[in-house]
């Protein structure tokens, strides 16, 4: 499970967070809160209604949303890794260098290259950017380079991985359903869009496009599987 780095929270957040955590929970001033301080086996011990009253103010403070349980468990780990993740979803940081990170995959496979926006287990947006010199446009096609369709959907399927709900695995590639209305030749960008419709024990279904230009160059639906005990959760 990636880990939600202390060091990307912003001070102001931590602070207010702990004021937050003073009042809500009624924390004595000879409790310490340290910024590394986990949610439980401390003298504070939060239980469950500790945290779900937390969880309201942090929304309200922050006007942000902590979208599953799942995020929740992760989130609550310590003060920093919820302060990180205050961060991250109010845009006070980028999560791009972050959420690419996750990505399992790498040069010359890596077909998502930045980051627009990820709503953790809602939806996200990326871009691929296409110069025309990478590898595979020699022999598709030689003097008319077009996108590959078969790639245009792992770079979605790539994208969805990042928007599961929770920092698991990215999940692996199980089923493909996706319509192709016209081709495109580089250089170019294509926007990469990717929504959470359901999920069904192990497996999530994403509605995706991509779009070149504004228009909708590609759509359907992915399915990712994600076991965490899967080595490297590939796509």
């Amino acid at each position: 499970m990636t880990q939600l780095n202390m060091a990307s929270a912003s001070p102001e957040t931590i602070a207010k967070i702990k004021v937050l955590l003073r009042r809500d929970l009624k924390l004595g001033n000879d409790i310490q809160i340290p910024d590394d301080m986990p949610f439980s086996g401390t003298d504070a011990d939060f239980d469950s209604l500790d945290i779900l009253l937390l969880v309201t103010s942090i929304e309200k403070e922050f006007k942000i949303k902590i979208p599953s349980e799942d995020v929740g468990r992760d989130v609550f780990r310590s003060v920093s890794t919820l302060a990180g993740y205050v961060d991250r979803e109010s845009g006070k940081i980028s999560p791009a260098e972050d959420y690419l990170k996750r990505l399992p995959h790498r040069d010359p496979f890596r077909f998502v290259s930045r980051v627009n926006q990820i709503r953790r287990g809602e939806s996200g947006e990326g871009v691929w950017a296409l110069t025309g010199k990478e590898p595979f446009f020699a022999g598709h096609f030689p003097g008319a380079p077009l996108t590959p369709g078969v790639l245009i959907a792992e770079a979605l399927a790539q994208l969805s991985g990042l928007v599961g709900p929770s920092d698991a695995p990215t999940g692996k590639l199980v089923h493909v359903d996706v319509r192709f209305d016209r081709p495109v030749s580089p250089p170019a960008e294509l926007v990469l869009r990717s929504k959470l419709l359901r999920t069904i024990g192990e497996l999530e279904q994403f509605e995706v496009a991509a779009l070149h230009d504004n228009e909708v160059i590609a759509r359907g639906m992915i399915t990712l599987n994600r076991r965490v005990e899967d080595d490297g959760g590939a796509l």
